[in-house]
């Protein structure tokens, strides 16, 4: 790994720290930021801030650049910056110039996604004012659902894009304050969510003691045949329903007591979702809101959680980090079809829009800062692609099928050995 920054020994102008030589490649491990940053950098400043902070910065740099110009216009700026770019494998390759292909064929999508957020922020507004005002089932119901697309869409392909969900300076300047309240206030601490998903999540999928997602949920889930088994793992597809209405309510106390997230956000949570029902309403007032944040906890960590636990995912998952690709010629090209082998997709084009591309899986982790839409035009390609080779492509029909192998999984791994 490349040494922190304030430890590098003083680079000569447009030299690379691996060869002291400007432009080229060098191997991904020692692949190093600018020392002196990069102000005018178009993802923005939170993805170098967690480059900075990874434990391979290389792998970030390829999997947030994937699709991009790497051999035109961002090789002249590494290589004005004084760097090298990070080699690249030939299963990278092909899946770098598919991806662009993609991105320049359907432009359009873009639009389409752009809109989709505009109507959700309008909505989930207008359903939070209609809720706290007369709190019902059914508005119950639709605040859930829209919360749920918000974190979905805008929430996590926003953080995902380094804070530029539009890609149009005027609409991401004015929308970001509302964004951040809403972020602060229900969701996530965007630092921390940083860092147990960029850093951690996306470069370790499914690694124990890294991913902070379904490893992290042993001892009481036990998803692992690497994990020791107890006896009330024999029950866990039974009371695993029981563990979800509230995995969302949890963000905003975390976000105040571990991420260190403005209190003023957790008086805002309280007030909205409690003080005011409450106050105004009785005791209907909470029991709509606990419906809200319940059913949003069901499903959100639901559609999470089958795209890393497949059923017939298990034997890969047991492998050992070092044995778990089907692919070796480079890092890059091992680690994609790791994050490809541990990863699951359901559903089509209309679940990919409605849920911010969280049933294709497998194409957000090979390119996490693409527009939802376009996973699916990737996912039709990207298939043969890994089957050329040899990468397993895990994916189900719909969203039910998924959960059954889920839970099929859930049944697998409570069980005693034979």
């Amino acid at each position: 790994m490349a040494p922190a920054a304030d430890k590098r020994q003083p680079l000569l102008k447009g030299a690379c720290p691996v060869s002291g030589e400007a432009g080229g490649t060098c191997p991904i491990d020692a692949f190093q930021l600018p020392q002196d940053g990069y102000k005018n950098h178009p993802g923005g400043q939170h993805h170098l801030k967690s480059a900075a902070e990874s434990d391979c910065p290389g792998l970030l740099f390829l999997a947030y650049h994937i699709g991009y110009d790497l051999d035109g216009r961002i090789a002249g700026a590494v290589k004005a910056l004084g760097i090298k770019l990070p080699e690249q494998g030939p299963f990278f390759k092909e899946v770098h110039e598919m991806v662009g292909r993609i991105k320049e064929e359907h432009k359009g999508q873009h639009a389409v996604f752009v809109a989709y957020c505009l109507v959700i922020t309008v909505a989930l507004l207008g359903s939070i004012l209609w809720f706290v005002l007369a709190p019902s089932m059914i508005n119950a119901l639709v605040t859930s659902f829209l919360f749920e697309v918000y974190f979905l869409n805008i929430f996590h392909t926003r953080h995902h894009k380094g804070g530029k969900l539009y890609d149009i300076p005027c609409l991401d300047a004015a929308t970001d304050g509302l964004y951040t309240v809403i972020d602060q206030t229900w969701g996530y601490n965007p630092a921390g969510w940083r860092k147990n998903h960029h850093l951690a999540h996306h470069m370790h999928t499914n690694e124990e003691n890294e991913d902070p997602d379904i490893p992290a949920m042993y001892p009481l889930v036990r998803m692992f045949g690497r994990q020791q088994r107890y006896w009330f793992h024999t029950l866990q597809t039974l009371y695993w329903p029981l563990l979800l209405p509230f995995s969302v309510a949890r963000f905003p106390i975390q976000n105040a007591v571990q991420h260190g997230g403005s209190v003023a956000y957790l008086f805002l949570w309280l007030s909205v979702m409690f003080v005011l029902p409450c106050s105004l309403h009785g005791k209907a007032g909470l029991g709509y809101s606990l419906l809200v944040q319940g059913l949003t906890g069901v499903t959100l960590t639901s559609k999470f959680a089958v795209s890393h636990s497949h059923v017939e995912l298990v034997e890969h998952s047991e492998k050992t980090q070092e044995s778990r690709t089907t692919t070796s010629e480079t890092k890059v090209d091992a680690w994609l079809a790791n994050q490809i082998e541990e990863s699951c997709n359901w559903g089509g084009y209309w679940s990919t829009l409605l849920f911010g591309g969280i049933n294709l899986q497998i194409e957000h982790h090979v390119a996490p800062g693409l527009d939802p839409p376009l996973l699916w035009y990737m996912a039709r390609e990207l298939k043969p692609i890994c089957v050329k080779h040899g990468i397993r492509y895990t994916t189900e029909p719909t969203l039910l099928h998924a959960l059954l192998k889920f839970h099929q999984r859930l049944w697998v791994m409570g069980q005693a050995e034979a």
